[in-house]
């Protein structure tokens, strides 16, 4: 994800014009979510001081991971935010999705959202039970088990439960590639305390775990729009004698010049003139004058061509 994230956390990376967690919060908020309580770990004061003026009418809680233990390690830091009653949605900071969460968020039992793959063996899948019920979850299976994967967005009636299987997989040193892992968490619960999990299917997954993968994301969600909306350009953006193709997302305070962007993302505050882009990634304040190709340019760079 270099050279973006030395200055900017993975999930502040723009995606269809804004930051790709503003994504997740949006739909949990349309699904009724009032609490939230994000991870945070590098660069944390950035992201927290952005989501908080994004977002200052919802109730939102920051924990920082202060080593990176996995994912697993990452959700127990959070055991202080929740009371014994309390359910949890779970999605994780690189999962863009579409899907009934407002159905998954009523089941009385744990709910593992998945979505059909072409090559399973990339992913972790679940094992189907009976009807909708999850007999056990594989970690990128070389046998075929099946095509579910799981891509990050659960739901827990009892968020007591889960915190009680990462304690386990915790205070018993119990690890999976030197880090806590939240798929050991969820095994523990379905084999040993024999909680029931149920699977639902979403109707997308849109990955922004790469620099490729962003800009494939962002592609996918403004072709979404249809015809003539495939494009994101920021209110206060300023584009002028510049033509914006298919795909192109431009944010806050940017200005774009006799320019063309096809499938490009051009972060807050950056300046083009002149320049042809295609395929490209722009960080926040960069200036870019007569560039012409394919580029990924972090926050504050300066290229001027002849």
């Amino acid at each position: 994800m270099r050279p973006l994230t030395h200055t900017l956390p993975k999930a502040m990376l723009p995606v269809a014009g804004k930051p790709s967690i503003f994504h997740i919060i949006d739909r949990a908020a349309q699904a009724g979510v009032k609490d939230f309580v994000i991870i945070t770990g590098y660069l944390r004061e950035l992201m927290e001081s952005e989501i908080l003026a994004a977002y200052p009418n919802l109730k939102i809680e920051f924990v920082e991971q202060k080593e990176q233990m996995g994912l697993g390690h990452a959700i127990y830091m959070a055991r202080g935010k929740f009371q014994p009653g309390d359910a949890m949605l779970l999605i994780y900071g690189d999962t863009l999705f579409e899907g009934d969460i407002e159905t998954m968020m009523q089941s009385k039992s744990a709910v593992i959202g998945v979505f059909e793959v072409e090559d399973p063996r990339r992913f972790g899948v679940i094992e189907m039970g009976e009807g909708q019920t999850i007999k056990s979850l594989v970690e990128k299976p070389e046998k075929f088990v099946s095509n579910l994967a799981i891509p990050g967005v659960n739901y827990f009636p009892s968020s007591a439960e889960l915190f009680a299987a990462l304690d386990h997989i915790v205070q018993n040193n119990i690890r999976t590639k030197n880090e806590y892992q939240a798929t050991d968490a969820f095994q523990y619960m379905l084999k040993e305390k024999k909680i029931s999990f149920v699977w639902q299917k979403l109707t997308a997954w849109d990955d922004a775990g790469t620099l490729e993968a962003i800009l494939d994301t962002n592609k996918i969600i403004l072709g979404r729009r249809g015809a003539g909306k495939m494009f994101a350009v920021a209110g206060d953006a300023k584009v002028n004698g510049s033509q914006l193709e298919e795909y192109a997302s431009v944010s806050e305070g940017a200005q774009i010049e006799n320019s063309t962007l096809i499938n490009c993302i051009v972060d807050r505050g950056s300046v083009l003139k002149n320049c042809k882009l295609e395929n490209s990634l722009i960080g926040r304040n960069a200036h870019l004058e007569n560039v012409t190709g394919t580029i990924v340019v972090g926050d504050d760079t300066q290229i001027r061509a002849r």
